[in-house]
């Protein structure tokens, strides 16, 4: 954008991007089977006590309009505001938004014939951003591409909560790790998914920052209608559909000889803009 009132300078390239190619729509939103690969802008957020008000007035009436038009211009694909629960004061992020693109080139310049003074009329431009940059500390971004995914026709659909858990893989056993989720769990989350438990998983790999030294390089998505859903997975019964006749143990050797997982989150959305 080019007037004075560049409101639309958010940092481009943020918190978790995963690495290959994508069967949907999922760490953010429907998904379609044989779907181009998308991109996932994730930017973490840290939003101090007593400020969180402020800080969803500002997402939800300064940057969804203008996410909402980048929308319909085709330059995004879908933007989701989630809220991380289980978090403290030491914790270095409780809010975190998604921006997804499916076309690579759209990311080198992402607010390209966006102007904020004519999708926010009325609006003081640089109050809104002096009020951003008040609301919340930006702690992380990166860059993450889906690999895979298991879901009901139609995709995840409207998905009220998300389970990440976030892998680390040694170098030299990605090969290993990818087998691993596609061959046992692929298979046990679309149990899940028929038992009616989740509406959906997809595996992501971690594309920028990466690197051997970091504490994770991939990260699994369960998707679930509502909280009551949080847990409630049968295993023994989705294992025995899913690999009839086959060792449990030896199942659950194979996947933890192949990562380690380093910790789990739980996401809920709180706001979204998704292409009809």
């Amino acid at each position: 954008m080019k007037n004075n009132h560049n409101i639309c300078q958010k940092p481009k390239l943020a918190f978790l991007i995963f690495a290959l190619a994508m069967y949907a729509f999922p760490l953010l939103g429907n998904s379609q089977e044989n779907a181009p690969p998308l991109l996932a802008l994730v930017e973490c957020m840290k939003v101090m006590p007593g400020n969180e008000g402020n800080y969803l007035e500002v997402e939800k009436n300064i940057w969804k309009p203008l996410h909402l038009e980048r929308t319909k211009q085709g330059i995004i694909v879908g933007w989701y505001l989630y809220k991380v629960w289980y978090t403290g004061t030491d914790d270095k992020y409780n809010y975190v938004t998604v921006t997804l693109f499916e076309n690579p080139a759209k990311m080198e310049d992402p607010w390209q014939n966006i102007d904020p003074a004519k999708i926010l009329p009325g609006v003081d431009l640089d109050k809104a951003m002096k009020e951003t940059g008040a609301s919340r500390e930006m702690v992380s971004s990166s860059l993450i591409m889906s690999q895979a995914g298991e879901y009901p026709v139609g995709g995840p659909g409207n998905f009220k909560y998300l389970q990440l858990d976030y892998m680390k893989v040694e170098q030299g056993k990605d090969g290993e790790y990818f087998d691993a989720e596609i061959d046992i769990w692929k298979p046990v989350h679309a149990a899940f998914i028929e038992a009616g438990s989740r509406v959906g998983w997809s595996l992501w790999g971690r594309v920028f920052p990466t690197g051997a030294g970091l504490d994770y390089q991939y990260v699994t998505v369960n998707y679930m209608s509502d909280f009551s859903k949080i847990d409630m997975a049968d295993y023994n019964d989705a294992f025995n559909k899913a690999h009839a006749g086959k060792s449990m143990d030896e199942l659950f050797e194979r996947t933890n000889n192949s990562r380690i997982l380093v910790k789990s989150e739980l996401w809920e959305v709180i706001d979204k803009v998704i292409i009809p």
